[in-house]
């Protein structure tokens, strides 16, 4: 038997109540199990996600289990991914799950345009199942873009979830080559941080519209939390900031990679700063820039940056004083 052609990556912590949801549709496919492997990570999760997924093993030959002690999902996904061996990875949420027999036309899709990334359509539902947003890939689909292109064709001010890894098909080689893995560190938004070194360095991006994956909203998860507002998240964004810097550092880019470099940093920055900024807390605002100036992150460069970010960093470059009364107004 030859090696498989997905590793779906499947962190779990306290979703007992979803997992099973989430395999049983991976398993109702049109290509036979032994194409793709299910890697489920047991993330030191206190419920009984572990005995959920032995018993799912003795229904399915193709489900693997690897337990650890809790250390967040970014490392739960860089241990899966560590041992897949499927030519491809495509990460999952537990509490989500997708379309039956869809497995069949994204293998021939991207095999056929030999894409090293493919987008997914999703549907998002609220905590009562109603559908409340879809994606529209129609003007993208099937097209191959480089990787920046494909960055921004994926977003929008109208687009949720721009920053998630999942329903996202990956070539295993790309984050191989250039070491691509999760951060440590980061517990919000480490989504955009691997994306980000993703796109700047893929050659061939593409779009499916089809719907595939179905994203649920529930009550307590990670991306509900007032985790953003924290100071450990703060610091996680500054942590980004270096990483990816350093990342841009270790490989030889273009220009034009260069530029989503730039945008990256600066969706960090402000990130790190708006919270303060938008609760009025200037006190805390000038103890998170001493942070970027002892992290070393002064001027913000500006080339390549979208939306808002270049007229925003232009500011924060002329007077970091002034910033805060400048993005108040700016974002009434």
């Amino acid at each position: 038997m030859g090696l498989p052609i997905f590793s779906i990556i499947i962190p779990m912590y306290n979703v007992a109540n979803y997992v099973a949801r989430c395999i049983e549709s991976l398993e109702q496919q049109d290509i036979p199990h032994s194409e793709y492997e299910i890697i489920c990570i047991n993330d030191g999760s206190p419920d009984n996600c572990k005995e959920i997924v032995e018993n799912l093993q003795q229904k399915y030959s193709n489900i693997i289990l690897l337990n650890q002690e809790n250390q967040g999902v970014s490392m739960a996904r860089n241990n899966g991914i560590a041992i897949a061996s499927g030519k491809y990875i495509l990460p999952i949420d537990p509490d989500d799950y997708v379309m039956p027999n869809s497995f069949g036309n994204i293998v021939a899709l991207v095999e056929k345009l030999e894409c090293e990334v493919l987008y997914l359509g999703f549907e998002i539902f609220d905590v009562d199942q109603k559908s409340i947003w879809k994606t529209n890939y129609s003007q993208q689909n099937h097209q191959l873009f480089d990787g920046v292109d494909g960055y921004f064709q994926a977003r929008g001010f109208d687009v949720k979830d721009p920053d998630r890894s999942w329903a996202i098909v990956y070539k295993k080689e790309l984050l191989t080559t250039y070491k691509i893995t999760y951060p440590k560190n980061v517990p919000y938004l480490e989504d955009g941080l691997f994306l980000s070194k993703v796109f700047a360095v893929a050659q061939k991006v593409s779009f499916e519209n089809t719907i595939f994956y179905q994203r649920t909203t529930r009550i307590g998860s990670a991306t509900n939390s007032r985790l953003f507002y924290s100071e450990k998240a703060i610091d996680g964004f500054i942590l980004a900031i270096n990483d990816i810097k350093t990342f841009a550092k270790q490989n030889e880019l273009t220009s034009k990679q260069d530029e989503l470099i730039n945008h990256t940093v600066a969706k960090f920055v402000l990130l790190a700063i708006s919270p303060s900024i938008n609760s009025f807390n200037f006190k805390e605002y000038y103890k998170i820039l001493n942070k970027l100036k002892e992290a070393k992150i002064k001027k913000i460069e500006t080339n390549g940056l979208r939306f808002l970010y270049k007229k925003h960093m232009y500011m924060f470059n002329f007077s970091k004083l002034l910033f805060p009364f400048y993005f108040k107004i700016i974002n009434k």
